[in-house]
């Protein structure tokens, strides 16, 4: 499969407190939105935009704070993070979508489909497991695996350290994606270039920071009371990545109204599975969605 884009240029559409980036391709009458992960940006759906094309439209944020996107007033919590793609979707002219999210972006997409769920009407989750469920499982092995959740938290130290110093940081996590031209030098690049801001490169770590806070305290209510997905959900792991080992199903079960409406299965390679494999994760959106895109 080829690289190249078949998207619109970058677009901004002003929200509440800030900027959104955005792009978009395709026509079709369904909007699937992708939602990225860090250290990337939107780019790092390239490769599934064009097939995905043929039959929605497809729309590609950069979430705020990330990429082309602006800096915002009130905070980077999933909260705030979703109710601008819930503003981006109705700015489209659309009430719900098909909604996919990798790293952050899916756990942005989990809170989506609570707080909106009525305009999520099928969701994939690549890679992720709930954030409370994350937080609440941290052993030696995991916290070593994760190191770098705890490094984002602490107050200012990370930006301290990393000015001047993004390109091997991003390096070092992307090692073995490069090595292997998942991500070819051209993207990573990109993504540096889009990190080595310090004002995004702050709004980043914020989104960490919020997860060990208002996110995981919004998680934990709302498990407690009882809410749960309530939409069709397809989850699509790493076969060689850190959940190799997890139930993956089972976790997400126990997050879903209906256990039933939970499928997936792991792929090849590691942890960045939109860029490790998108032939695989084309073919279980098409399964998941009904219909198969042309590649």
């Amino acid at each position: 499969m080829g690289e190249s884009m078949r998207w619109d240029s970058v677009r901004t559409v002003a929200l509440d407190d800030v900027d959104l980036a955005y792009r978009t391709a395709g026509s079709g009458e369904e909007l699937i939105v992708l939602l990225h992960g860090w250290p990337q940006t939107g780019l790092c759906w390239r490769k599934l935009v064009g097939p995905l094309a043929e039959r929605y439209t497809v729309v590609v944020p950069d979430l705020r704070g990330y990429g082309a996107s602006g800096l915002a007033d009130t905070g980077y919590d999933k909260r705030a993070t979703a109710a601008d793609l819930s503003a981006l979707v109705r700015h489209l002219g659309h009430d719900s979508a098909v909604v996919v999210g990798h790293d952050r972006g899916a756990r942005v997409a989990h809170r989506w489909a609570l707080d909106h769920p009525s305009e999520v009407g099928a969701l994939a989750l690549l890679d992720v497991l709930p954030t409370r469920v994350v937080m609440n499982s941290f052993d030696r092995m995991s916290a070593a695996a994760m190191w770098h959740w705890f490094f984002h938290l602490q107050p200012e130290l990370p930006e301290l350290l990393l000015a001047g110093n993004v390109e091997p940081y991003l390096r070092y996590f992307l090692r073995r994606v490069l090595a292997s031209g998942a991500v070819d030098e051209d993207t990573f690049r990109h993504y540096v270039a889009e990190y080595t801001d310090p004002a995004h490169l702050h709004a980043t770590l914020e989104d960490y920071r919020a997860g060990f806070t208002t996110d995981l305290e919004l998680d934990e209510a709302d498990h407690a009371r009882g809410l749960r997905l309530r939409c069709p959900l397809l989850l699509l792991w790493g076969a060689e990545g850190g959940l190799a080992q997890d139930d993956v199903l089972a976790v997400w079960r126990e997050h879903h109204a209906d256990p039933a409406a939970v499928s997936g299965h792991a792929v090849p390679g590691g942890h960045y599975v939109p860029e490790e494999a998108p032939d695989q994760v084309l073919d279980a959106l098409a399964g998941f969605l009904g219909g198969r895109p042309n590649r």
